[in-house]
């Protein structure tokens, strides 16, 4: 009896009964085997062996040729075939260019950046000056106009002070000279006497007050200094009398005599 027969039975087609029959006839019969080959351990082991070895050299393969696609996209480089030595060349011709080409467009960044800053400096700059410019000219109008109050000519009627300084201002420039001299000028020069000094802004206001008939006889006097300011004739002996008595005109006491005096004219 043979104790195994399980295993021999493997290889039989019909299995452990066919090979059991088989045995016990005396007659000689053909058994069918099933399909294959017996493996010994040792071949069965070197077949493992070789299996896995040709497994990982696929795997390697198909993951060689997905880094090498990888490598191609990435680099935007276009070349056939595999070979590591081909595609590294190129790889580094594509870093060579790219590094000529980089500073080049930084640069261009650089300048275009650069080229904004000076424009909007220069935009914040004109912008500045013409802010400086309009102070400066307001305060240069100002000073004017307080000048032009000190130099009216005295005795006005029929015309209020702020009338009269309005009217002369249309019809003359008043500016300052390199000494800082209020003047008079037409057509951008000014005016002057016979011996080319600058004709007095005071002479030349009482001579268009004088041409327009807005004087009375008397209004040529040097002038009132009485303190009450019932007693000034005009604006112009209001700023007379605060520049003799070092009044300023924008203090709470001057800002009550001018007040005081445009009170008696109502």
């Amino acid at each position: 009896m043979i104790k195994n027969i399980d295993e021999l039975a493997k290889f039989v087609k019909g299995g452990a009964d066919v090979l059991q029959k088989a045995l016990e006839s005396k007659e000689e019969i053909t058994i069918d085997l099933n399909e294959g080959s017996f493996v010994s351990n040792d071949e069965l082991e070197t077949l493992k062996t070789t299996v896995r070895a040709e497994g990982k050299k696929e795997g390697h393969s198909i993951g060689y040729d997905f880094a090498i696609k990888d490598f191609k996209s990435e680099f935007g480089i276009e070349v056939e075939g595999k070979d590591r030595k081909v595609i590294a060349s190129e790889i580094q011709k594509k870093i060579i260019n790219d590094a000529k080409i980089e500073p080049n467009k930084k640069i261009d960044e650089l300048s275009t950046s650069l080229s904004k800053l000076q424009k909007q400096y220069e935009t914040d700059l004109l912008a500045k000056d013409n802010e400086v410019k309009q102070y400066q000219s307001k305060v240069k109008d100002i000073k004017i106009s307080t000048d032009l109050q000190m130099s009216m000519p005295e005795g006005l009627n029929i015309i209020k002070p702020d009338q009269f300084a309005l009217l002369a201002r249309s019809t003359y420039e008043f500016d300052y000279d390199e000494n800082g001299q209020l003047v008079a000028k037409k057509g951008g020069n000014i005016l002057k006497d016979k011996l080319e000094k600058p004709l007095p802004v005071r002479e030349i206001l009482t001579d268009f007050a004088t041409q327009n008939n807005w004087l009375n006889a008397s209004g040529r006097g040097a002038g009132n200094q009485n303190n009450g300011s019932s007693d000034f004739k005009t604006i112009n002996d209001v700023f007379k009398h605060m520049e003799t008595n070092k009044i300023d005109p924008a203090s709470p006491d001057g800002e009550k005599l001018i007040e005081k005096f445009k009170s008696s004219q109502s």
